[in-house]
């Protein structure tokens, strides 16, 4: 998967303050860790989920299909950068 450092980091950057983490670096969060997860010590949860749904639409003008498929995407920084890269093309 091809990495973009600097998507990645406005990504986790739009996850601390889109869900009000407050204490957490973006930097702190790894590309590829698991955002939703029991392990996770973000701590989201599915009301996360469609506020991070939203605020990537909104930012980066992209929309996600209303068939399920977005979970997919919402596995790590990794694959929303993933995802945001491969809408934006369209």
């Amino acid at each position: 998967m091809q990495q973009d450092p600097q998507l990645n980091q406005q990504i986790k950057e739009l996850i601390v303050t889109t869900l009000r983490l407050e204490g957490v670096k973006p930097e702190s969060i790894a590309d590829e860790e698991p955002l939703f997860s029991p392990t996770n010590p973000l701590g989201l949860d599915s009301l996360s989920a469609l506020e991070l749904l939203s605020a990537i639409e909104f930012t980066f003008k992209v929309r996600f299909e209303n068939d399920g498929s977005a979970r997919q995407h919402f596995e790590s920084v990794s694959t929303l950068a993933a995802f945001v890269r491969s809408a934006a093309k369209g």
